[in-house]
């Protein structure tokens, strides 16, 4: 068995952890936070820095039971979802969607999630080093320099290198500077965002079992989402470019509130004014997107998640394919007898074309979702007719598969292109 050390102790790299232990290597995990199972814990979600609400798809729940965490834990985490409604002119257009595998997504509460994979983890004895930061990575070497919270260094050695810790990855770092030839991309979108949270959405109209979005008549200005967690709040991404007004950067209370005025009308006054105040107080989140040319270094390290792929949440499927690449790659372990060289090949082989794939489909996503051209709505219900009339020839709704199936990402791009040409030949005729 491999002594496995993990940077990075968020979704992605816990989930792997527990898969680790399960199969009996030794598991040492280093995160920056604070565990997240101390009641007091520097790791609850402070105002200033909450993150976009998350959806579990399908294939992110078949990830994480395929580790032993049972149904009704993990749906205590979340909300299930059964449709997504759009918002256009102060109208809301549901789009109700149709479970294919017999799993609902939910719309998870990222700490309630974050806990329960930390208790199974602990279950299964896994080491972590909560509050440490990773200092330096030496890849020949297959060790971490580590500095815990009173600045004391320590070296970590192991078998395996795993590079879980986001976007901005320090193994992944090491890998650019390290490596020959190694291809890095980093590119950002023109806009950020914000996430403002309001109580009691039932009180102001929202289903818990809906997706939201906004921004479709903004004339490309925004892009927002929201989405219900089992505490009964409502959390809106509100997505805007850093300057002009309205945006991230503005000052302007009056204008600022005339755009939630003019976007979020349906609301009562206060809960207006609520958004606005947040808005006005709170940081703004930088959307990025990673593209690494190899996700692996021989037999020493393996990126995983936002550390070898990140990209906007506008397709909900950044967590979904962390947790994707982890199942993935304990599959591969096993295919290959837990050799490390072919399994780790072999996982930049078929992850790198289901990334691509899929930050190319949530870029599109994210043109399509601040795009006021109202024909996105009768291509989808066009789509969704014909493939019911013509089930052999006409590809099926993209969505549904996205939702609630594990489809490879490079198919569902595939459908989606077979979509716009069927669209277009159907127009014209």
């Amino acid at each position: 068995m491999h002594k496995i050390i993990i940077v990075g102790g968020g979704l992605a790299g816990s989930l792997s952890a527990i898969y680790l232990a399960q199969r009996g290597h030794e598991v040492h995990v280093i995160e920056k936070r604070a565990d997240p199972l101390l009641a007091q814990s520097a790791n609850a979600d402070p105002v200033g820095s909450r993150a976009i609400g998350v959806s579990m798809t399908v294939r992110g729940i078949k990830a994480v039971l395929g580790a032993g965490i049972g149904k009704q834990e993990l749906d205590q985490c979340g909300e299930p979802i059964v449709g997504m409604a759009f918002s256009v002119g102060g109208q809301r257009r549901v789009r109700e969607l149709t479970p294919l595998e017999g799993l609902f997504p939910l719309s998870l509460d990222r700490s309630a999630f974050q806990r329960l994979l930390n208790k199974y983890a602990a279950m299964h004895q896994v080491n972590y080093y909560f509050e440490h930061k990773c200092i330096d990575v030496d890849l020949e070497g297959k060790a971490v320099l580590i500095q815990g919270p009173d600045g004391a260094m320590r070296h970590l050695q192991g078998d395996l290198i795993i590079g879980a810790d986001g976007a901005h990855s320090a193994v992944r770092r090491a890998m650019q500077s390290g490596l020959r030839r190694f291809e890095f991309r980093q590119s950002f979108f023109r806009h950020g965002y914000k996430t403002l949270v309001l109580p009691n959405a039932a009180e102001l109209g929202f289903r818990k079992d809906l997706l939201y979005f906004f921004g479709m008549d903004s004339k490309g200005l925004f892009a927002g989402r929201a989405a219900t967690i089992p505490n009964g709040s409502i959390s809106f991404a509100i997505c805007l470019p850093y300057t002009g007004t309205p945006s991230l950067g503005s000052q302007n209370r009056e204008a600022m509130a005339d755009f939630f005025s003019r976007y979020f009308g349906s609301l009562p006054p206060a809960s207006r004014q609520e958004l606005l105040e947040q808005f006005m107080a709170l940081p703004s989140n930088d959307l990025i997107n990673v593209r690494s040319s190899t996700f692996h270094y021989k037999d020493k390290v393996l990126l995983i998640g936002d550390a070898a792929h990140a990209t906007a949440p506008f397709l909900g499927q950044g967590m979904n394919m962390a947790l994707e690449d982890v199942h993935v790659f304990m599959s591969l372990l096993k295919k290959h007898g837990e050799a490390l060289e072919p399994a780790l090949a072999d996982f930049t082989r078929q992850r790198k074309v289901q990334a691509d794939a899929m930050q190319d489909m949530a870029i599109a996503n994210y043109e399509a979702l601040s795009n006021p051209n109202l024909i996105f709505f009768l291509q989808t219900r066009y789509t969704r007719y014909m493939h019911k009339k013509f089930p052999r020839v006409y590809p099926p709704d993209m969505a549904e598969k996205l939702y609630f199936t594990s489809v490879p990402y490079d198919e569902l791009q595939q459908i989606q292109k077979k979509q716009n040409v069927w669209y277009k030949l159907g127009r014209v005729n």
